[in-house]
Protein backbone atom coordinates (compact mmCIF):
# COMPACT_ATOMS: atom_id res chain seq x y z
CA UNK A 1 0.00 0.00 0.00
CA UNK A 2 2.87 2.37 0.73
CA UNK A 3 4.32 1.76 -2.77
CA UNK A 4 0.94 2.33 -4.38
CA UNK A 5 0.40 5.39 -2.22
CA UNK A 6 3.72 6.88 -3.31
CA UNK A 7 2.93 5.96 -6.92
CA UNK A 8 -0.47 7.68 -6.73
CA UNK A 9 0.99 10.50 -4.68
CA UNK A 10 -1.69 10.00 -2.05
CA UNK A 11 -2.48 8.34 1.26
CA UNK A 12 -2.65 4.59 1.86
CA UNK A 13 -6.43 4.82 2.13
CA UNK A 14 -6.60 6.28 -1.39
CA UNK A 15 -4.44 3.47 -2.70
CA UNK A 16 -6.62 0.87 -0.98
CA UNK A 17 -9.77 2.38 -2.51
CA UNK A 18 -8.22 2.28 -5.96
CA UNK A 19 -7.19 -1.38 -5.58
CA UNK A 20 -10.59 -2.42 -4.23
CA UNK A 21 -12.37 -0.54 -7.02
CA UNK A 22 -10.44 -2.43 -9.69
CA UNK A 23 -10.90 -5.77 -7.93
CA UNK A 24 -14.64 -5.18 -7.68
CA UNK A 25 -14.73 -4.31 -11.35
CA UNK A 26 -12.71 -7.36 -12.48
CA UNK A 27 -13.96 -9.97 -9.97
CA UNK A 28 -17.38 -8.84 -8.68
CA UNK A 29 -18.47 -12.20 -7.15
CA UNK A 30 -15.28 -12.66 -5.17
CA UNK A 31 -15.45 -9.04 -4.09
CA UNK A 32 -18.99 -9.38 -2.75
CA UNK A 33 -18.15 -12.58 -0.89
CA UNK A 34 -15.14 -11.02 0.81
CA UNK A 35 -17.01 -7.78 1.42
CA UNK A 36 -19.71 -9.61 3.43
CA UNK A 37 -17.05 -11.42 5.45
CA UNK A 38 -15.22 -8.15 6.11
CA UNK A 39 -18.45 -6.46 7.17
CA UNK A 40 -19.24 -9.21 9.69
CA UNK A 41 -15.69 -9.02 11.05
CA UNK A 42 -15.96 -5.26 11.36
CA UNK A 43 -19.28 -5.57 13.23
CA UNK A 44 -17.67 -7.95 15.72
CA UNK A 45 -14.93 -5.42 16.37
CA UNK A 46 -16.88 -2.18 16.35
CA UNK A 47 -20.36 -3.54 17.12
CA UNK A 48 -23.55 -3.34 15.06
CA UNK A 49 -24.10 0.15 13.69
CA UNK A 50 -26.99 1.98 15.38
CA UNK A 51 -30.34 1.78 13.62
CA UNK A 52 -31.83 5.08 12.56
CA UNK A 53 -35.22 5.12 14.25
CA UNK A 54 -38.14 6.90 12.61
CA UNK A 55 -39.61 9.97 14.30
CA UNK A 56 -42.18 9.33 17.05
CA UNK A 57 -40.96 5.74 17.37
CA UNK A 58 -42.22 3.90 20.47
CA UNK A 59 -40.50 0.72 21.64
CA UNK A 60 -43.26 -1.36 23.21
CA UNK A 61 -41.21 -4.52 23.63
CA UNK A 62 -37.99 -2.81 24.70
CA UNK A 63 -36.19 -3.46 21.39
CA UNK A 64 -35.44 -1.37 18.32
CA UNK A 65 -37.35 -3.71 16.04
CA UNK A 66 -39.01 -1.07 13.89
CA UNK A 67 -41.32 -3.40 11.98
CA UNK A 68 -42.77 -5.23 14.99
CA UNK A 69 -43.31 -2.13 17.12
CA UNK A 70 -44.81 -0.23 14.19
CA UNK A 71 -47.32 -3.01 13.49
CA UNK A 72 -48.12 -3.29 17.18
CA UNK A 73 -48.85 0.46 17.26
CA UNK A 74 -51.23 -0.04 14.31
CA UNK A 75 -52.95 -2.86 16.19
CA UNK A 76 -53.37 -0.62 19.23
CA UNK A 77 -55.07 2.02 17.06
CA UNK A 78 -57.26 -0.65 15.47
CA UNK A 79 -58.34 -1.86 18.91
CA UNK A 80 -59.19 1.69 19.99
CA UNK A 81 -61.30 2.20 16.85
CA UNK A 82 -63.09 -1.17 16.54
CA UNK A 83 -62.94 -2.53 20.07
CA UNK A 84 -61.28 -5.83 19.17
CA UNK A 85 -58.28 -7.33 17.34
CA UNK A 86 -60.24 -9.17 14.61
CA UNK A 87 -58.32 -7.76 11.68
CA UNK A 88 -59.18 -8.66 8.10
CA UNK A 89 -56.46 -11.06 6.99
CA UNK A 90 -56.10 -9.65 3.46
CA UNK A 91 -54.53 -6.42 4.73
CA UNK A 92 -50.91 -5.79 5.76
CA UNK A 93 -51.90 -5.61 9.42
CA UNK A 94 -53.99 -8.78 9.07
CA UNK A 95 -51.08 -10.70 7.59
CA UNK A 96 -48.87 -9.51 10.45
CA UNK A 97 -51.50 -10.73 12.94
CA UNK A 98 -51.45 -14.18 11.28
CA UNK A 99 -47.65 -14.23 11.43
CA UNK A 100 -47.78 -13.61 15.20
CA UNK A 101 -50.07 -16.62 15.66
CA UNK A 102 -47.74 -18.77 13.57
CA UNK A 103 -44.68 -17.51 15.46
CA UNK A 104 -46.14 -18.52 18.81
CA UNK A 105 -47.34 -21.90 17.54
CA UNK A 106 -44.01 -22.80 15.93
CA UNK A 107 -41.52 -24.99 17.72
CA UNK A 108 -38.82 -22.33 17.33
CA UNK A 109 -40.71 -20.06 19.77
CA UNK A 110 -39.92 -16.94 17.77
CA UNK A 111 -42.22 -14.78 19.88
CA UNK A 112 -40.80 -13.52 23.16
CA UNK A 113 -42.76 -13.61 26.40
CA UNK A 114 -42.81 -9.80 26.46
CA UNK A 115 -44.50 -9.63 23.09
CA UNK A 116 -46.99 -12.34 24.04
CA UNK A 117 -47.88 -10.34 27.15
CA UNK A 118 -48.35 -7.16 25.09
CA UNK A 119 -50.68 -8.93 22.66
CA UNK A 120 -52.62 -10.60 25.49
CA UNK A 121 -53.24 -7.19 27.05
CA UNK A 122 -55.01 -6.16 23.83
CA UNK A 123 -57.26 -9.23 23.87
CA UNK A 124 -55.42 -10.84 20.95
CA UNK A 125 -57.12 -13.94 19.44
CA UNK A 126 -54.46 -16.60 19.14
CA UNK A 127 -56.67 -19.16 17.43
CA UNK A 128 -58.09 -16.88 14.76
CA UNK A 129 -61.41 -18.77 14.91
CA UNK A 130 -64.81 -17.17 15.57
CA UNK A 131 -66.10 -17.19 19.12
CA UNK A 132 -67.64 -20.48 20.14
CA UNK A 133 -66.12 -22.49 17.27
CA UNK A 134 -63.63 -25.18 18.16
CA UNK A 135 -60.45 -25.84 16.23
CA UNK A 136 -60.89 -28.67 13.69
CA UNK A 137 -59.78 -32.04 15.00
CA UNK A 138 -56.95 -33.62 12.96
CA UNK A 139 -58.36 -36.66 11.21
CA UNK A 140 -61.96 -35.56 11.71
CA UNK A 141 -64.41 -36.02 14.57
CA UNK A 142 -64.00 -39.62 15.83
CA UNK A 143 -67.71 -39.96 16.59
CA UNK A 144 -68.66 -38.78 13.12
CA UNK A 145 -66.05 -41.06 11.53
CA UNK A 146 -67.56 -44.05 13.33
CA UNK A 147 -71.05 -43.08 12.21
CA UNK A 148 -69.97 -42.75 8.57
CA UNK A 149 -68.17 -46.10 8.68
CA UNK A 150 -71.32 -47.73 10.11
CA UNK A 151 -73.46 -46.24 7.33
CA UNK A 152 -71.04 -47.43 4.65
CA UNK A 153 -70.89 -51.01 5.97
CA UNK A 154 -74.56 -51.22 7.03
CA UNK A 155 -76.47 -48.94 4.62
CA UNK A 156 -79.87 -50.14 5.89
CA UNK A 157 -79.31 -48.45 9.24
CA UNK A 158 -80.91 -45.07 9.72
CA UNK A 159 -78.90 -41.91 10.27
CA UNK A 160 -80.05 -41.70 13.88
CA UNK A 161 -78.92 -45.26 14.53
CA UNK A 162 -75.43 -44.75 13.07
CA UNK A 163 -75.11 -41.52 15.05
CA UNK A 164 -75.88 -43.38 18.25
CA UNK A 165 -73.37 -46.08 17.30
CA UNK A 166 -70.80 -43.36 16.73
CA UNK A 167 -71.27 -42.07 20.28
CA UNK A 168 -73.78 -39.22 19.94
CA UNK A 169 -76.29 -38.99 22.79
CA UNK A 170 -80.01 -38.62 22.19
CA UNK A 171 -80.11 -35.37 24.17
CA UNK A 172 -77.33 -33.94 22.02
CA UNK A 173 -79.20 -34.81 18.83
CA UNK A 174 -82.38 -33.10 20.03
CA UNK A 175 -80.72 -29.80 20.97
CA UNK A 176 -81.76 -26.86 18.77
CA UNK A 177 -78.68 -25.50 16.98
CA UNK A 178 -80.28 -22.36 15.55
CA UNK A 179 -82.86 -20.44 17.57
CA UNK A 180 -84.03 -18.69 14.42
CA UNK A 181 -84.75 -22.04 12.75
CA UNK A 182 -85.92 -24.31 15.54
CA UNK A 183 -86.20 -27.28 13.19
CA UNK A 184 -82.40 -27.34 12.81
CA UNK A 185 -81.52 -29.63 15.68
CA UNK A 186 -78.28 -31.43 16.31
CA UNK A 187 -79.66 -34.44 14.44
CA UNK A 188 -80.36 -32.38 11.31
CA UNK A 189 -76.95 -30.73 11.53
CA UNK A 190 -75.02 -34.00 11.76
CA UNK A 191 -77.31 -35.81 9.31
CA UNK A 192 -76.57 -33.30 6.53
CA UNK A 193 -72.84 -33.75 7.07
CA UNK A 194 -72.95 -37.54 7.15
CA UNK A 195 -75.20 -37.89 4.09
CA UNK A 196 -72.92 -35.60 2.09
CA UNK A 197 -69.75 -37.43 3.13
CA UNK A 198 -71.25 -40.84 2.43
CA UNK A 199 -72.30 -39.71 -1.06
CA UNK A 200 -68.80 -38.32 -1.81
CA UNK A 201 -66.85 -41.08 -0.06
CA UNK A 202 -65.49 -42.70 -3.24
CA UNK A 203 -64.33 -39.43 -4.80
CA UNK A 204 -63.05 -37.78 -1.62
CA UNK A 205 -59.35 -37.07 -1.34
CA UNK A 206 -57.61 -39.79 0.67
CA UNK A 207 -56.33 -37.72 3.55
CA UNK A 208 -57.40 -36.70 7.04
CA UNK A 209 -60.86 -38.03 7.98
CA UNK A 210 -61.11 -40.07 4.76
CA UNK A 211 -58.18 -42.25 5.84
CA UNK A 212 -59.58 -42.70 9.35
CA UNK A 213 -62.98 -43.74 7.99
CA UNK A 214 -61.33 -46.21 5.60
CA UNK A 215 -59.50 -47.82 8.53
CA UNK A 216 -62.76 -48.24 10.44
CA UNK A 217 -64.50 -49.70 7.39
CA UNK A 218 -61.71 -52.24 6.93
CA UNK A 219 -61.99 -53.25 10.59
CA UNK A 220 -65.77 -53.72 10.34
CA UNK A 221 -65.38 -55.78 7.18
CA UNK A 222 -62.65 -57.92 8.73
CA UNK A 223 -62.85 -61.20 10.64
CA UNK A 224 -61.77 -60.06 14.11
CA UNK A 225 -64.17 -61.19 16.80
CA UNK A 226 -63.86 -57.90 18.66
CA UNK A 227 -64.13 -55.70 15.54
CA UNK A 228 -67.35 -54.07 16.73
CA UNK A 229 -65.79 -53.21 20.10
CA UNK A 230 -62.76 -51.75 18.30
CA UNK A 231 -64.92 -49.36 16.30
CA UNK A 232 -68.02 -48.61 18.38
CA UNK A 233 -66.50 -49.29 21.83
CA UNK A 234 -69.24 -49.42 24.52
CA UNK A 235 -71.97 -48.68 21.94
CA UNK A 236 -71.29 -51.95 20.11
CA UNK A 237 -73.96 -53.70 22.23
CA UNK A 238 -76.62 -51.69 20.40
CA UNK A 239 -75.62 -52.91 16.94
CA UNK A 240 -77.56 -56.26 16.99
CA UNK A 241 -80.81 -54.47 17.91
CA UNK A 242 -80.26 -51.88 15.17
CA UNK A 243 -79.56 -54.57 12.56
CA UNK A 244 -82.68 -56.49 13.60
CA UNK A 245 -84.76 -53.30 13.31
CA UNK A 246 -83.26 -52.68 9.86
CA UNK A 247 -84.27 -56.17 8.71
CA UNK A 248 -87.79 -55.58 10.03
CA UNK A 249 -88.06 -52.33 8.08
CA UNK A 250 -86.74 -54.06 4.98
CA UNK A 251 -89.36 -56.82 5.21
CA UNK A 252 -92.15 -54.27 5.46
CA UNK A 253 -90.73 -52.08 2.70
CA UNK A 254 -89.99 -49.18 5.00
CA UNK A 255 -86.96 -47.21 3.83
CA UNK A 256 -85.44 -44.01 5.05
CA UNK A 257 -86.47 -41.09 2.89
CA UNK A 258 -83.63 -39.59 0.85
CA UNK A 259 -82.61 -36.04 1.43
CA UNK A 260 -85.16 -33.68 -0.07
CA UNK A 261 -83.97 -31.48 -2.88
CA UNK A 262 -83.84 -27.79 -2.16
CA UNK A 263 -86.11 -25.48 -4.13
CA UNK A 264 -83.17 -24.03 -6.06
CA UNK A 265 -81.76 -27.44 -6.91
CA UNK A 266 -85.22 -28.69 -7.93
CA UNK A 267 -85.73 -25.72 -10.28
CA UNK A 268 -82.29 -26.18 -11.85
CA UNK A 269 -82.80 -29.89 -12.51
CA UNK A 270 -86.31 -29.39 -13.87
CA UNK A 271 -85.15 -26.64 -16.22
CA UNK A 272 -82.25 -28.73 -17.52
CA UNK A 273 -84.67 -31.59 -18.17
CA UNK A 274 -86.86 -29.28 -20.22
CA UNK A 275 -83.92 -27.92 -22.17
CA UNK A 276 -82.51 -31.35 -22.99
CA UNK A 277 -85.89 -32.86 -23.90
CA UNK A 278 -86.04 -33.13 -27.70
CA UNK A 279 -89.78 -33.62 -27.63
CA UNK A 280 -90.38 -30.46 -25.62
CA UNK A 281 -93.43 -28.45 -26.54
CA UNK A 282 -94.20 -24.86 -25.47
CA UNK A 283 -95.75 -24.79 -22.01
CA UNK A 284 -97.62 -21.55 -22.66
CA UNK A 285 -101.35 -21.61 -23.11
CA UNK A 286 -102.65 -22.33 -26.60
CA UNK A 287 -103.65 -19.15 -28.42
CA UNK A 288 -107.38 -18.48 -28.91
CA UNK A 289 -108.75 -19.68 -32.24
CA UNK A 290 -112.17 -18.62 -33.49
CA UNK A 291 -114.52 -21.19 -35.00
CA UNK A 292 -114.00 -21.82 -38.68
CA UNK A 293 -110.42 -20.69 -38.66
CA UNK A 294 -108.08 -23.28 -40.11
CA UNK A 295 -105.48 -24.24 -37.59
CA UNK A 296 -101.98 -23.52 -38.82
CA UNK A 297 -99.27 -26.08 -38.57
CA UNK A 298 -97.17 -25.49 -35.51
CA UNK A 299 -93.58 -24.62 -36.35
CA UNK A 300 -90.86 -26.76 -34.82
CA UNK A 301 -88.57 -25.11 -32.32
CA UNK A 302 -85.28 -24.33 -34.08
CA UNK A 303 -82.03 -25.61 -32.60
CA UNK A 304 -80.95 -22.01 -32.08
CA UNK A 305 -83.64 -21.60 -29.44
CA UNK A 306 -82.33 -24.56 -27.47
CA UNK A 307 -78.81 -23.22 -27.78
CA UNK A 308 -79.88 -19.78 -26.56
CA UNK A 309 -81.75 -21.38 -23.68
CA UNK A 310 -78.63 -23.32 -22.68
CA UNK A 311 -76.48 -20.14 -22.73
CA UNK A 312 -79.09 -18.23 -20.74
CA UNK A 313 -79.23 -21.01 -18.16
CA UNK A 314 -75.50 -20.83 -17.61
CA UNK A 315 -75.72 -17.10 -16.90
CA UNK A 316 -79.15 -16.60 -15.42
CA UNK A 317 -81.57 -19.30 -14.33
CA UNK A 318 -84.62 -17.04 -14.63
CA UNK A 319 -83.89 -16.33 -18.28
CA UNK A 320 -83.36 -20.01 -18.99
CA UNK A 321 -86.69 -20.85 -17.41
CA UNK A 322 -88.46 -18.26 -19.52
CA UNK A 323 -86.80 -19.37 -22.77
CA UNK A 324 -87.42 -23.07 -22.15
CA UNK A 325 -91.06 -22.76 -21.12
CA UNK A 326 -92.17 -20.11 -23.59
CA UNK A 327 -89.73 -19.96 -26.52
CA UNK A 328 -92.37 -18.60 -28.90
CA UNK A 329 -93.00 -15.51 -26.81
CA UNK A 330 -89.37 -15.00 -25.86
CA UNK A 331 -88.18 -15.23 -29.48
CA UNK A 332 -91.22 -13.96 -31.35
CA UNK A 333 -89.10 -11.78 -33.60
CA UNK A 334 -87.35 -14.88 -34.95
CA UNK A 335 -90.29 -15.84 -37.19
CA UNK A 336 -91.25 -12.36 -38.39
Amino acid sequence: LQAWASYCDGAEEDAANMILFNLAKRFPQCYVKNFEMATKKNEKITGTPPVELPPNFVSYDGTNDIRWNTRYAELVKYKEKHGDCKVYTKTDLGRWVCSQRSARASTAKNLSSKRIELLDNLGFLWSGLPDGRARPIPGGDPRQNRAIAAKLVYPDLTIREVLQLGGFQEEELNVVKDLKHTWRTGYVYYKDQIVKKVENYEIARKSGARLEIEKLVNILQGDDEDRFEQVFQENSVRLPDFLEAAEERKRHGVVEKPRARSAKRRRNEDTMDMISDEEHQPASKQPYRAEGVVEQEELPIPDEVHFQAQVAYEHNFANAQQVARDPWRSHGNYWK
